[in-house]
């Protein structure tokens, strides 16, 4: 994937890979739920150092943002759910950052969500299943 969003998506899992390693270097080589939310809270925090996007921008950080957000009180399956919200949502916002900022509102008028809210949401679901 090209563009931002294959950037941002190369330091996402870059860093939640090594939030990962950071967080279980004391664990007993099980990836508790405390351990992935620990590392994604960290990964998104990074991930807010490379770009300006923040909910609500129609970027893929709405998805991503709300997916950490509520598994740190939830389930995977309701951080899923918002995330796939977050990535309906997007159809009605005004871009602010990424690709879809500079290519005018033409997938807004269209009713079209953030291609890359889109991959964030697919991913999210395939590792649902």
């Amino acid at each position: 994937m090209g563009g931002t969003s294959g950037a941002l998506y190369s330091i996402f899992f870059s860093a939640l890979a090594q939030g990962l390693e950071a967080s279980a270097s004391n664990a007993s080589g099980v990836a508790s739920t405390n351990i992935w939310t620990t590392a994604l809270t960290s990964t998104l925090a990074k991930l807010y150092t490379y770009t300006r996007a923040r909910p609500p921008s129609r970027t893929l950080v709405d998805p991503l943002a709300a997916f950490v957000e509520t598994i740190k009180q939830g389930s995977f399956a309701s951080a899923v759910k918002a995330a796939q919200d977050a990535t309906e949502a997007t159809k009605n916002l005004e871009a602010k950052a990424g690709r879809s900022a500079y290519v005018g509102d033409t997938l807004k008028d269209k009713n079209i969500p953030d291609p890359g809210a889109w991959g964030v949401k697919i991913i999210l679901e395939s590792l649902q299943k």
